[in-house]
């Protein structure tokens, strides 16, 4: 699931770095890209971590934002060293900051794995409250996410220092990562939620026939019946959607592509590399753009967390403004 390597891919058959071609090799709209997507990225989840730290009313303080805390920090790894570094890539001489470029796609490893694993840990959370509501509480309290927080960390610091001993093929590295742990990750969340979604819309449905009472009401609210039940099955696919649609259409492009740079390398093809370089750069950039998306579909289109940024940017900027309850 990496996207590291936004320079010419010839550096994954080089014993060392300093054989490598230029960071130049990065394109100026790439680079405006990568600036462009630091800002975003920086920005909406800079709002998500304000917004639990200061917690103006008094309930953004749960379990799962906790887990969504932890994401938005993982995304800001992403935005600040990553995402701004890439774009400054493109005027600097790599032979001159190998270092430095190693310090940047170690963080990102680090930073991505952490990442997808919040996700899915957060797909997790959600089942376990949907499929056992009532026994939710004895498995969700404050001890396992701190230990899952702490699982998630540990791997992608892990990850993180492979990619730190790995100075021979980061071709076939980036294609471990992706096939170990990106396509798994997307798998699991598919799966979860199409559960969910069967769970949630299961209810729904009883719901609706135990509120319309009789046989004889159940018939005449029929027409009301089905149009309740379809605004709110809307609801739940939309959120399905935006947890696992937008997770796959920004990943899934970005692990075709590894596999096929990896058989491309397998098979000596040069002309399949040359061919796909810049198709597999701008997949890499789709898998960025999650990160910088991750704080609106999990956070911002709330109204808790939106009525927090309101205060609190109404509060710093007015002193003797008085937070009102929306």
């Amino acid at each position: 699931m990496e996207n590291s390597g936004f320079w010419e891919d010839e550096m994954s058959n080089c014993p060392n770095l300093t054989n490598s071609s230029t960071a130049s090799d990065m394109t100026l709209p790439e680079a405006y890209t990568a600036f462009t997507m630091s800002f975003l990225t920086v920005l909406g989840n800079g709002l998500v971590v304000v917004a639990i730290a200061k917690d103006p009313f008094r309930e953004l303080r749960t379990i799962p934002n906790y887990l969504i805390l932890n994401l938005a920090v993982c995304d800001l790894i992403v935005g600040i060293p990553c995402e701004l570094l890439l774009g400054l890539l493109h005027y600097f001489a790599f032979q001159e900051y190998e270092h430095f470029h190693l310090a940047v796609y170690t963080l990102m490893y680090f930073s991505m794995v952490a990442s997808a694993l919040t996700i899915l840990t957060l797909a997790f959370e959600r089942y376990i409250v949907v499929a056992a509501p009532l026994h939710s509480k004895d498995y969700l309290i404050y001890s396992h996410p701190k230990l899952a927080i702490a699982y998630i960390w540990l791997i992608a610091a892990t990850v993180a220092l492979l990619s730190l001993l790995n100075n021979g093929n980061t071709t076939e590295f980036r294609l471990i990562v992706t096939d170990a742990i990106g396509i798994p990750t997307m798998i699991f969340m598919i799966l979860l939620y199409q559960r969910i979604f069967y769970l949630v819309r299961r209810c729904i449905r009883q719901d609706f026939e135990e509120s319309t009472g009789s046989r004889v009401s159940l018939v005449r609210n029929m027409p009301q019946l089905f149009v309740g039940i379809d605004r709110r099955e809307r609801e739940v696919a939309v959120s399905v959607f935006l947890f696992v649609g937008v997770f796959f259409l920004c990943w899934a492009p970005c692990f075709v592509m590894e596999n096929i740079l990896f058989f491309g390398y397998v098979n000596k093809s040069n002309n399949i590399r040359d061919e796909l370089k810049r198709v597999i750069d701008w997949a890499r950039f789709l898998g960025l753009l999650n990160s910088m998306l991750n704080p609106v579909i999990y956070a911002l289109r709330y109204d808790k967390f939106r009525n927090a940024v309101k205060a609190i940017l109404c509060s710093s900027c007015y002193p003797t403004y008085v937070s009102p309850r929306w």
